[in-house]
C-alpha cells in the first residue's frame, strides 16, 4: 500500500484501505439470508466516499470504494467468485484490498488472498477508450461466505467525476455515494434512470466542508432490457460534478455550470489542431475538387474521398481521446478514429474553401443533455459540421457508407456542439430522419407445384436499411455472406430453400439496394380434397413482438423510423379459382406505428399487400397494452389463408 501510506505522508486525509464494513454474523446473518433467499447472493453494502481537497493549493479528488458482498445459494460460489475494479487515465486506481471470510468450526475465517490481474477492459465507449480492469479472484469460497473489496480511485482532471450507479448484477441491501468538499466548492448533481424517488438524500455542514450524501436501500439486481440504446437510459445513477469554486486568497474559478463553461474546457483540447497549412494535404485537396464548381460538389468529393481512402480505427489513450489528431498526419497515415476523421474533413473543406468545423456530439447511447448535464460526458464521438446555403450538413467520416448529406442512425435526435471559434459555439439538434427515407419494398412471386411453392423474390432497400445491410456486407465474404443472404431472404417456413441470390448495392445516389432470390418452399399448401389453402403471409412483421406489460419498466426503441412495403403474388394454377379471399385490414398506435391489409384478384393472380409504417423511435411505456393489441390483431391476420377450388 506504498502508494496509500505516501498520501498519508503528505498531510491526505484519506485513510489507509481497511474494512469498514462489520459481517453480518448471528441474527443479522440468518435475516439477510432470509429475506434475499430467492438470491444467489446479495451485495450487503456498496459505499463510495468521493472527497474533494485542497491539497497544497490544489484542489483534488479521490474516491474511497467499499463492497461486501454474501454468497447465499448452493451456485453462488462458483458463479459469484471474481469482482472487477475498473479504471482509467481518468480515474486512476491507486489501491486496492480484497478478502474472504468463510463461515468454519470456531465461526468465521480468512481465506486464503485472493489473485488479481489487470487487462484491457471490452469496454467499447467510441470517444475514447483506455478503460482497463482488475479482476480479482477468490477462491475456497462456500455458502455464507463473504467477500470484501476496498479500492481507491483518484481523479486528475475534475471535470470529470465518476458517476455513480445505485443498481449492480446483483440486489443491493444498502448503497451509498457521498460526496465530502470545501464549502467554497459549488457542486451540483443531476439524478438520471428509472426510480430517482427510491434516493434518499441529506446534507451535513462541518466547519468549512459540506457532506452530500444519497442513499438507497434494497435495490433489486440491475436488469438488462433489449431494445434501449444503453443501459445508462433506465439504471438510476447520479452525475457530480463541479459548477465552480474559489480557493482562499484567489479568484474564483468556474468549472462546468453551462454549456458555455463546457465549450471552453473543451475547446483547449483543439484550439492547436490544424493551425499550419501543409501544402501535401492542399494538393490532394485540389486533386479531388477538380473540375467541381459549386461548395456542395467539392464538399461530396472529400467527404467521398476520405470515406474511400481513410480507414476507421478507434486506438484512443487518457487525453489523446480527447485531440485530434492534425489533417496532414491522419492523410498519410491513412487511418484514424472519429476524431482523426472529424480533424481531415474540417481541414480539407477549409481548404476548399468551405465553412467547416469540429464538433463533439452523443450517441444515442448517451443519455444526456448539455444543458442539463455541461460536461465531457455528454459527447462520445466526433464529426464536422459544414455549412453550405445557410444550413449545416454533418459529416461523420467513420461510416464507410452513408451518402453525403445524411448522417448514421445513431446520432439522430442528439445534440451536436458545433466550435465556431475560441469564444463561439452552436447546439444544434440533430433531427430524427423521418420514416419516408427508409424504405424497404419486398416482392414475392409464388407458383404451386404440388404440395410446395417455388418462385421468387425482389427486396429493394433505401435509406438506413440499405446503408446498413451495405456496411455489413463489408465485412462478410463468400460463405458468411452466403449465410447471411439465406437468412435475409428466407420466408414461408423453415423449408425454405434458396436456389440462388443476388445482391446489387448501388455506390453513387442514395446508395440504394437490391437483393434477389430464387427458391422452394417444401409442403407450404395444404390440399384438402379439391382445395388449396394457401397462407400469402410469408413475411410477418412484428410478429413474437409483444411486450412484457408487467416486467419491462422502460420504452422500447428502435434504430430509425420507416415503412415497409410487403407484396405477394400468387399465380393461381390451371384448373382452379379463387374461392375465398381473407378480408382486408387496417391497425393503428397513434403516432408510432400502423398498418394495412390489403387482398385483391387481378385476373390469374392474387395479390396481397401489406404496408407498414414506423411512425417514432421509441414506444413508451404508457403504449405497451395498444402496442400489444394491435400486434395481437395482426397476428390474427397472419392465420389467414386463401383457398383456390379445383374447377368443376
Amino acid at each position: 500500500m506504498a502508494g496509500i501510506i505516501k498520501g498519508l505522508a503528505s498531510g491526505c486525509v484519506f485513510v489507509a484501505l481497511c474494512f469498514i464494513f462489520n459481517p453480518v454474523f448471528g441474527q443479522d446473518m440468518d435475516g439477510v439470508i432470509k429475506k434475499y433467499s430467492n438470491e444467489q447472493a446479495v451485495i450487503t453494502n456498496f459505499k463510495e466516499q468521493l472527497v474533494i481537497r485542497d491539497e497544497r493549493g490544489t484542489l483534488v479528488a479521490r474516491s474511497n470504494i467499499s463492497k461486501e458482498t454474501l454468497l447465499i445459494g448452493e451456485l453462488s460460489p462458483s458463479l459469484y467468485n471474481k469482482d472487477y475494479i475498473y479504471h482509467s487515465y481518468f480515474d486512476q486506481l491507486d489501491d486496492y484490498d480484497a478478502e474472504a471470510l468463510a463461515p468454519g468450526k470456531n465461526g468465521y475465517e480468512k481465506l486464503d488472498k485472493p489473485a488479481s490481474s489487470t487487462t484491457l477492459s471490452e469496454d467499447n465507449n467510441i470517444f475514447y477508450d483506455d478503460v482497463k480492469q482488475t479482476e480479482i479472484s477468490f477462491t475456497g469460497l462456500t455458502p455464507k461466505s463473504i467477500m470484501r473489496t476496498n479500492y481507491t480511485l483518484s481523479y486528475p482532471d475534475l471535470h470529470m467525476l465518476p458517476e455513480y450507479y445505485f443498481q449492480k448484477s446483483l440486489p443491493v441491501a444498502k448503497s451509498t455515494f457521498e460526496v465530502t468538499a470545501p464549502k467554497y466548492v459549488e457542486m451540483a448533481f443531476v439524478i438520471k434512470g428509472s426510480h430517482a424517488d427510491w434516493v434518499k438524500k441529506s446534507t451535513q455542514e462541518n466547519k468549512n466542508t459540506i457532506t452530500y450524501t444519497f442513499e438507497t436501500d434494497d435495490i433489486p439486481a440491475f436488469k438488462d432490457y433489449n431494445d434501449v440504446p444503453a443501459t445508462s437510459w433506465y439504471t438510476l445513477q447520479i452525475v457530480p460534478y463541479i459548477k465552480g469554486y474559489k480557493l482562499p486568497g484567489e479568484d474564483s474559478t468556474q468549472m462546468l455550470g453551462n454549456p458555455t463553461e463546457l465549450y471552453a474546457y473543451l475547446y483547449h483540447f483543439i484550439k492547436n489542431v490544424n493551425v499550419r497549412e501543409d501544402p501535401t494535404l492542399g494538393a490532394t485537396v485540389a486533386t479531388i475538387t477538380k473540375g467541381d464548381k459549386t461548395d456542395r460538389e467539392k464538399a461530396t468529393h472529400i467527404y467521398q474521398w476520405v470515406q474511400h481512402n481513410i480507414h476507421y480505427i478507434a486506438f484512443e489513450d487518457s487525453l489523446e481521446g480527447f485531440i485530434p489528431r492534425q489533417a496532414a498526419d491522419i492523410c498519410r497515415r491513412k487511418f484514424g478514429d472519429c476524431k482523426d476523421m472529424a480533424s481531415i474533413l474540417t481541414a480539407m473543406c477549409r481548404i476548399a474553401g468551405i465553412e467547416a468545423h469540429l464538433t463533439w456530439i452523443g450517441t444515442r447511447s448517451k443519455p444526456y443533455t448539455y444543458e442539463e448535464t455541461p460536461l465531457p460526458l455528454v459527447a462520445n464521438h466526433m464529426i464536422c459540421a459544414i455549412k453550405l446555403d445557410g444550413k449545416w450538413i454533418f459529416l461523420d467520416g467513420t461510416h464507410p457508407i452513408i451518402p453525403f448529406g445524411t448522417y448514421p442512425s445513431g446520432i439522430q435526435g442528439k445534440e451536436a456542439l458545433i466550435a465556431i471559434d475560441d469564444k463561439r459555439y452552436e447546439i444544434y439538434l440533430i433531427p430524427e430522419v423521418g420514416y419516408r427515407s427508409n424504405v424497404t419494398t419486398d416482392t414475392t412471386f409464388l407458383n404451386i407445384k404440388g404440395s410446395d411453392v417455388f418462385g421468387n423474390s425482389i427486396t429493394d432497400l433505401q435509406g438506413y436499411p440499405s446503408w446498413e445491410l451495405q456496411t455489413t456486407m463489408l465485412y462478410y465474404k463468400n460463405g458468411a455472406r452466403d449465410k447471411t443472404f439465406q437468412s435475409f431472404n428466407s420466408r414461408g417456413s423453415n423449408k425454405y430453400e434458396q436456389e440462388r441470390y443476388s445482391y446489387t448495392p448501388s455506390d453513387t445516389g442514395n446508395k440504394n439496394s437490391r437483393v434477389t432470390a430464387d427458391f422452394t418452399i417444401g409442403d407450404y399448401v395444404q390440399q384438402v380434397g379439391k382445395e388449396y389453402y394457401v397462407n400469402l403471409n410469408v413475411n410477418r412483421a412484428f410478429e413474437g413482438k409483444n411486450i412484457d406489460t408487467a416486467g419491462r419498466q422502460v420504452p422500447v426503441y428502435v434504430n430509425y423510423q420507416g415503412e415497409e412495403h410487403d407484396v405477394v403474388a400468387l399465380n393461381i394454377p390451371d384448373g382452379y379459382h379463387m374461392s375465398y379471399l381473407p378480408p382486408n385490414d387496417s391497425g393503428s398506435l397513434t403516432g408510432i406505428w400502423n398498418y394495412k391489409i390489403h387482398y385483391q384478384l387481378l385476373g390469374r393472380k392474387i395479390i396481397l399487400t401489406k404496408d407498414y409504417y414506423m411512425l417514432s423511435m421509441a414506444i413508451p411505456q404508457q403504449s405497451f397494452a395498444g402496442h400489444n393489441k394491435l400486434a395481437d390483431q395482426l397476428g390474427k391476420q397472419y392465420k389467414e389463408s386463401v383457398v383456390l377450388t379445383a374447377d368443376q
